[in-house]
């Protein structure tokens, strides 16, 4: 430790001159410190166009991973109030429902009514220590459970407490107790092929003991199966609402039936058709989307870089308010990646997934975007960007709306002469994603992932190295600042003692 001597002797600021001194050496180092801010401004511009096309793999994985999720079909029905349906973009044909003689009901009991209210606890109506009901229903698949649920129940539990049980047991049934009065009834409508719906287990007498009794089938009212005529094949379901040849059916009201007193009407046809709007706005939807991202990639590309705006010192921070240190860090972080290989690699290999059919479909005039009026803009300064013919577009959807979804959705495989695979069957969105997955990694192989370690990507390597040459940089300029206050202090004290012995001789 050095010992500093001011300039009590000499009369000068030594402070002031060892810090002006120290401000010249620091030189290299302020650069060294400005190297580490741009690095690191740069690592997070890499990560900022990984994060957006993140978020472009997800929408398309979302949307275009399964045909049924890209687009669907209307159905119209020609008697809404007796059947309608829904349709994915599997349904195929028409259904024509010639009758239904039967709706679907769900199993139900209804106790007599006692003179008991919801507070009454279970032991005043018989019930003597812990017991058990278990039940088990029919599933909404017209299956039973494999397993009955126990409900366990105490002596001190109130009406309350049991029915609040039941509901919240997941057993399939829904329990209330009104004006006395107990209801059970099942969630689901219908019964198993062996005639199955509801079966209780009450060894205690429990329900008994609240008025429904399961051997008075006067309490009891079973559930049934929805009868009708379909295309010609009588069927039943345990559900009103049921799925055939991807519709999914409702049944409203029976009808056409040949119970007396009944009126026949006519048979309900129903059919399915593209929702062309639908399929367009998709299709809109994905090349606006990936325009966004051209934008994005290319503003980064095309940004301007400052070099009259270098990364700023703390002590250059210290004389500046927040607003300017904004505005400056604003323009020094613009152009950092400025015509990057990384970058511009990546835009061209997703502008070429486009450029080839997609290989497999069964109609070789609708197996490419340039076919359904998507092409790349001719414009140099759209970068590469979409451009949409939605006349072509709704043409194709109308000749062939299957394949112009399979142009999106089908799964494939490369081409590859070394495989003997001579065409690429992908669709557009999983050769993207494939792109995707290799730009991404290019990045992360530059600039890393938020959990990456600094010695797995190439700008951690460089901040790793400028932050070693920092520190050595570090410790020799506290090395000069300590040399020159050793001279200064050396000064001080010889200029002191040449006083002492001028003193001296004065005197003498």
């Amino acid at each position: 430790m050095v010992t500093r001597v001011g300039g009590l002797a000499s009369g000068m600021d030594i402070d002031s001159i060892v810090e002006k001194l120290m401000s010249a050496e620091k030189a290299p180092l302020t650069k060294l410190y400005q190297q580490q801010t741009k690095y690191e401004w740069e690592r997070d511009a890499y990560r900022e166009i990984n994060t957006a096309l993140g978020s472009f793999d997800d929408y398309l994985f979302d949307n275009y991973r399964l045909s049924s999720n890209f687009y669907k079909k209307t159905v119209s029905s020609t008697n809404s109030d007796l059947v309608t349906a829904t349709a994915t973009s599997a349904a195929s044909g028409t259904l024509t429902i010639e009758g239904v003689t039967q709706l679907a009901t769900p199993w139900q009991g209804v106790g007599t009514t006692i003179n008991k209210s919801s507070d009454t606890k279970m032991k005043e109506l018989g019930i003597n220590g812990s017991t058990t009901i278990s039940i088990n229903s029919i599933k909404s698949d017209g299956s039973l459970a494999s397993k009955a649920v126990d409900i366990s129940i105490s002596e001190t539990d109130s009406i309350s407490d049991v029915i609040k049980r039941i509901n919240a047991s997941g057993a399939g049934v829904s329990a209330i107790f009104e004006k006395g009065t107990l209801s059970i009834t099942a969630n689901n409508t219908g019964v198993t092929d062996d005639g199955k719906s509801v079966e209780i287990t009450d060894s205690s007498n429990v329900l008994r003991s609240l008025g429904l009794d399961l051997a008075d089938n006067t309490n009891i009212t079973q559930a049934k199966n929805a009868k009708l005529q379909i295309n010609g094949i009588a069927t039943e379901r345990s559900s009103n609402s049921f799925t055939l040849n991807g519709y999914t059916v409702s049944l409203k009201s029976t009808f056409n039936s040949n119970t007396p007193g009944e009126t026949t009407v006519a048979p309900v046809t129903l059919s399915s058709s593209t929702d062309t709007d639908n399929m367009v706005d998709k299709i809109k939807k994905f090349v606006e989307t990936y325009n966004g991202l051209v934008t994005t990639i290319n503003g980064k590309l095309k940004e301007t870089y400052n070099r009259n705006f270098p990364p700023l010192t703390d002590e250059q921070k210290e004389d500046m308010s927040e607003d300017e240190i904004e505005k400056w860090e604003k323009k020094a972080q613009t152009g950092l990646l400025r015509n990057d290989s990384i970058l511009t690699n990546g835009l061209y290999s997703m502008r070429r997934t486009f450029m080839d059919a997609v290989g497999g479909l069964g109609d070789a005039t609708i197996n490419s975007l340039a076919e359904i009026g998507i092409t790349t803009s001719s414009t140099t300064s759209d970068g590469g960007k979409l451009v949409l013919d939605e006349d072509k577009l709704r043409t194709a959807i109308e000749k062939n709306a299957d394949q112009v979804a399979s142009i999106f959705t089908k799964t494939g495989t490369a081409k590859d002469a070394s495989k003997g695979i001579t065409e690429d069957t992908r669709g557009i969105a999983q050769r993207l994603r494939d792109e995707l997955k290799s730009f991404t990694g290019e990045i992360e192989k530059k600039a890393g992932k938020a959990s990456a370690t600094n010695q797995t990507y190439t700008l951690g390597k460089r901040l790793d190295e400028v932050k070693t040459r920092i520190d050595a940089w570090v410790d020799k300029l506290e090395g000069i600042e300590s040399r020159y206050w050793k001279q200064f202090t050396a000064m001080e004290t010889a200029i002191n003692k040449a006083n002492s012995q001028s003193s001296l001789f004065s005197q003498a």
